[in-house]
């Protein structure tokens, strides 16, 4: 499973290259899929307008170090 900033249009989000409703993997994907979940502040989601949004790569990154251990845990 891997967690990483992405850029979606004007934005950034983080992502995780789980699929919902598969069981986690502790690996990361190989290569980048257009079906990934977003994280959303509070959990994960199959949503893509549900995450929550950052102006820079830089901010998104910062947050996932910040909160690694909530990001991690479900993703």
């Amino acid at each position: 499973m891997g967690v990483m900033a992405r850029d979606q249009g004007d934005v950034f989000v983080v992502t995780s290259d789980q699929i919902l409703g598969e069981a986690k993997n502790a690996r990361a994907a190989k290569k980048m899929s257009n079906t990934y979940l977003v994280w959303t502040g509070d959990s994960w989601s199959s949503v893509k307008t549900d995450a929550k949004t950052f102006e820079t790569v830089e901010a998104a990154d910062d947050y996932i170090r910040v909160n690694s251990n909530r990001v991690m845990k479900d993703g």
